[in-house]
């Protein structure tokens, strides 16, 4: 869910430019700046959008299923390492580099119907209705088969992108979080969790604290804490984060 609105809030400036991309590709126009004054002449801005539909049909399922594959491929490397060696470890490069290989290619392939279909709606923006229509026709004139068209190419750039990128991202992840809290401070803890989250992390944080001192002032009396009306022991007083 978090992935498909990102996608859209981005598709801004995405869709804008795959359109162009694409109609300098077909030598439809012959410069960046060219494409965009024949596009605001020809269609206005609405025509910077052409095959809008095609895009999020197509990227909002790819960007939820690369993930969700390639969290799944790598706890299953994870489980078969584990169960091979008799040993309780966390994932390795190598199970990032293969389940993000494997995320890129499977994602890439099943996906390729949508790509198509979002091509021919960019490049031929007046010839069809919608993705449902285009889709129809592609379907009346090629069969199913046609939707597959080109699948090889895209296979292959996507699965060497997801190879790099994926881990690189996990590898850039941990350095981060192995630096820890600046300065070891409250404010920098709720931080960490995200510009939105950091006031119930602060929250949190300060009942955490206020805790220990309870505990701190009732441990070994076996009397109340004034906050919870409870008594207070160590090993069952915890705070979640």
């Amino acid at each position: 869910g978090c992935a498909a609105a990102a996608y859209v809030a981005s598709s801004v400036v995405l869709i804008p430019g795959e359109l162009i991309k694409q109609r300098l590709q077909m030598g439809m126009v012959d410069s960046v700046g060219g494409a965009i004054k024949s596009i605001w002449k020809s269609e206005g801005i609405g025509g910077f959008f052409a095959g809008s539909s095609g895009v999020w049909i197509r990227d909002i399922p790819y960007t939820m299923m690369e993930l969700g594959i390639y969290d799944n491929f790598k706890a299953l490397c994870l489980r078969l390492r584990n169960a091979n060696n008799g040993a309780d470890e966390g994932s390795s490069q190598m199970d990032e580099i293969i389940s993000a290989a494997l995320a890129g290619g499977i994602t890439g392939y099943v996906t390729n119907p949508m790509d198509l279909v979002k091509t021919k709606m960019m490049l031929n923006p007046g010839i069809y209705k919608g993705f449902a229509e285009a889709w129809r026709r592609t379907v009346q004139e090629g069969g199913m088969a046609s939707l597959f068209n080109g699948a090889g190419a895209r296979v292959s750039y996507i699965m060497p992108f997801c190879t790099f990128y994926l881990p690189v991202y996990e590898i850039i992840k941990r350095k981060l979080e192995s630096r820890g809290p600046i300065g070891g401070s409250a404010k920098s803890i709720a931080v960490r969790g995200g510009a939105l989250g950091a006031p119930r992390r602060m929250k949190q944080i300060k009942a955490a604290e206020e805790a220990k001192k309870d505990i701190v002032l009732t441990q070994g009396t076996g009397t109340r804490s004034p906050s919870s009306g409870h008594p207070l022991r160590s090993d069952r007083c915890f705070v979640s984060f």
